[in-house]
């Protein structure tokens, strides 16, 4: 048998379990209005430990379908969490929302630092994000699915958390990677919406004006994946910004500068080896000897500057035509 202590514990537990479960879902079932104002519901205390709660749950169901190689469409962690955050922070019951402060609240649990669920705690500088990008999209898509406001709130955090100086350089990287990730995978595409292309040049127009460190890298892995015209468009949009901030010139714009000189050295060695040809066909004089150019040194060193080259022609004065030539009457 139990003590009377763990007896106690427990039925705390059990009085608590059955007042958010129950009682606090009877109006919603009986078409009242909430007892509990939604204000004092985002105010309250337990709420982010429900929150923390919730996103607890999810990792640990989420881990286990990983494990066993279930396939995406049989996982129902993504849904259970979204089921139990909606029924227990929506004010009218399960059909309606959550509001906006619970939902920022969920959003700065998933994106700030020190919690930042969807950024691995010992994570290293320049370490993959394929692991966290598996574990949590699943569920960011199916936020981002039911609340038409989670994507654009969650992106916009994102970004904001990322350029902030205020957080570590290991942080800030991750959520670039996230920024990156959300914007340009396929898997997210629905949650991206209709207006993707819209929603795409915003998030560039925001990167080359304000051009940082992230925003820097984050352009360029939007600009990766688009299409040539539009790639070629944003690239010189960017090289031209990075240019004006004082970068200097872009990615680009430095692999266009060094193909250039490539070019010029590739010039410059068959414009040598035309000479050489051209020195390797003079005729041989009576002597037998082949007639040096004129300005060949003898003692072998290299010419710098442009050389007189004997030609295979023989000089013909001004105005002087060819046997046969008529002129027109």
């Amino acid at each position: 048998m139990p003590s009377l202590v763990g007896l106690k514990r427990a039925a705390r537990t059990a009085l608590g379990w059955l007042w958010d479960w129950y009682w606090t879902q009877l109006d919603a079932a009986f078409g009242l209005a909430s007892s509990l104002p939604t204000a004092a519901l985002d105010q309250d205390t337990g709420s982010i430990d429900k929150l923390h709660s919730i996103l607890k749950s999810y990792v640990k169901s989420r881990k286990q379908e990983i494990k066993a190689k279930r396939r995406a469409d049989l996982c129902t962690s993504a849904a259970t969490a979204w089921s139990t955050y909606t029924l227990r922070f929506a004010p009218s019951g399960g059909n309606t929302l959550p509001s906006t402060a619970t939902q920022n609240a969920l959003i700065e649990l998933l994106v700030a630092e020190p919690s930042a669920s969807i950024v691995p705690a010992d994570r290293k500088a320049g370490s993959s994000m394929a692991g966290a990008f598996l574990v949590w999209s699943l569920f960011l898509r199916l936020c981002c699915a039911n609340s038409p406001t989670f994507f654009p709130q969650l992106r916009d955090r994102v970004t904001a958390e990322m350029n902030s100086q205020a957080r570590s350089e290991e942080h800030e990287e991750a959520l670039c990677a996230w920024a990156v990730h959300m914007l340009v995978d396929r898997e997210w595409c629905e949650a991206r919406g209709s207006a993707e292309r819209a929603i795409r040049e915003k998030v560039l127009g925001e990167c080359v004006t304000e051009l940082g460190t992230w925003n820097l890298r984050l352009a360029e892995g939007i600009v990766g994946v688009l299409d040539d015209g539009e790639r070629d468009m944003w690239t010189a949009i960017l090289d031209a910004s990075r240019t004006e901030s004082g970068g200097g010139v872009g990615v680009v714009g430095a692999v266009e500068k060094e193909e250039t000189m490539d070019k010029e050295d590739e010039m410059e060695v068959d414009v040598q080896s035309e000479e050489e040809s051209v020195v390797e066909a003079v005729p041989p004089a009576e002597d037998g000897k082949p007639e040096a150019p004129a300005a060949a040194v003898s003692t072998g060193e290299k010419i710098q500057g442009p050389q007189k080259v004997v030609g295979l022609w023989k000089p013909k004065p001004i105005g002087w035509l060819p046997d046969g030539w008529d002129e027109d009457a």
